[in-house]
């Protein structure tokens, strides 16, 4: 990384007394630590959901916000509605889960509007002392679940609109935050000066998984050419972005153009694992002020993954013929790529904050050093330095259960019942298995749909 700023005028800020500093610095810290939500207070739901009880999930859920200690505050409503939403949709609760999603979709779409008029606040303090406003690419696979909502509902054409929001929120991306961006380099230049590491491009703008299930409603609802169009655009999106992308194209796709006369196609999909979670990432600069305030402390949030036990997916169809499901798309991957968009303008916001902080600090102590000695200026330096690293903390709030892995078969049968078995093995052993019955219609969409967050 590569730093650079000029020496701040003692005008540009006002000193504070050093008991008005520190104790700034400790309501601050008491009200950073008052708002954290610790990671072992999910340990009941996700409890239920490693062994596969999604409804239990959502009820711990709504039973812990019942509490006197709310597991998700009210400023983490986004977080509430999309972990909720997405337990109960594996427990195919799926107007519950619409309900979720669709205020999740709108609270982001609120909290995002807010922001663009009241960003400067946050180089004040940080991220975590306004409401979360969503990830990206939790806005993005919202729409995808809902999409699937639908579906089970009855409802392909609304599925369709959700399926259609996908590629037209990634195409956004690429200029959402250019704004803001700028507005946060204007206010380092306004501020003594900042030159940091080159932005990161943002080229990813579409999304295989939402292809294939538009072209699958698109089929449902007979409009072939409209599927063929977006099975060709789902092929394209595996070549213009390999860096997420790194993996086959599935072989079933080839076969959704067309389904034989007298047969009907069986489609499944298969959810696997658990999406990445933000963790906070601790970096140290040097700056050409005094001790204690020569280096300053940034803090970052970055994409951490986690493990995932079921990586093979098959399905038994009537109990004789075996089908390998295969992957279409690493949604951790899509993730880590879509927060590239964001990550620009949280780097810039970090960098310029915590250097305005140790800037104040260091007039603060070059001003109590002038008046009084250098043993009180050091002090007043030291309070600064404390009290600029304790208000600095990455925003690591995230959604804990979308999946990580999307799987994906066809095959064409019989019209009729047929019985599907879903089985999801670690290595070589079953860890989950899932039943299901299913009546396949002639020229109509047949989704079959199971998950497994191991």
């Amino acid at each position: 990384m590569n730093f650079g700023l000029s020496r701040l005028p003692r005008s540009a800020f006002r000193p504070a007394s050093r008991f008005a500093l520190w104790l700034a610095g400790a309501l601050v810290l008491l009200f950073l630590a008052s708002c954290a939500t610790r990671s072992d207070a999910y340990q009941s739901v996700d409890s239920h959901v490693e062994a596969g009880a999604y409804a239990e999930g959502a009820a711990a859920i709504a039973q812990a916000q019942e509490s006197h200690k709310p597991l998700y505050p009210a400023k983490n409503a986004v977080m509430l509605f999309l972990d909720k939403g997405m337990l109960d949709h594996y427990a195919e609760n799926y107007e519950a889960s619409a309900t979720g999603l669709e205020e999740a979709e709108r609270l982001i779409t609120e909290a995002y509007t807010k922001s663009v008029t009241q960003e400067i606040g946050t180089f004040v303090l940080n991220d975590n002392t306004r409401e979360y406003a969503g990830e990206d690419y939790e806005d993005i696979y919202l729409n995808v679940f809902n999409a699937l909502n639908y579906y089970n509902r009855g409802d392909v054409e609304e599925a369709l609109v959700e399926v259609r929001k996908i590629n037209e929120k990634l195409q956004a991306l690429t200029v959402k935050y250019a704004a803001s961006i700028d507005k946060a380099k204007q206010y380092a230049d306004e501020n003594g000066g900042y030159s940091g590491a080159d932005e990161e491009k943002f080229t990813f703008t579409d999304s295989a998984l939402a292809r294939y299930l538009a072209a699958l409603f698109w089929r449902g609802t007979g409009h072939s050419d409209d599927a063929r169009i977006d099975l060709d655009a789902l092929a394209e999106a595996y070549r213009l972005a390999p860096q997420v992308y790194d993996n086959p194209l599935p072989s079933s796709v080839q076969d959704e153009y067309q389904t034989p006369k007298g047969e009907a196609r069986l489609n499944l999909l298969a959810f696997t694992g658990l999406s990445p979670l933000k963790e906070e990432e601790v970096l140290y600069i040097p700056l050409p002020f005094p001790f204690p305030n020569n280096t300053t402390k940034i803090a970052l949030p970055v994409m951490s993954f986690r493990p995932t036990q079921a990586v093979h997916v098959e399905a038994v169809i009537d109990g004789t013929e075996r089908l390998t499901l295969e992957l279409v798309e690493d949604m951790g991957k899509v993730m880590e790529e879509t927060f590239k968009a964001r990550r620009t303008l949280i780097y810039v916001k970090t960098v310029v904050r915590t250097i305005v902080k140790t800037a104040t600090a260091a007039i603060a102590q070059a001003a109590v050093t002038e008046e009084n000695d250098v043993g009180w200026g050091l002090l007043t330096g030291l309070a600064g330095r404390l009290f600029t690293e304790g208000t600095e903390s990455a925003d690591t709030r995230s959604a804990r259960y979308f999946p990580r892995y999307a799987f994906v078969g066809g095959v064409n049968l019989p019209p009729g019942e047929h019985t599907v078995t879903l089985n999801f093995y670690a290595g070589g052993n079953i860890i989950m298995t899932v039943p299901k019955t299913v009546n396949l219609r002639e020229n109509r969409l047949n989704l079959v749909e199971a998950v497994c967050l191991q």
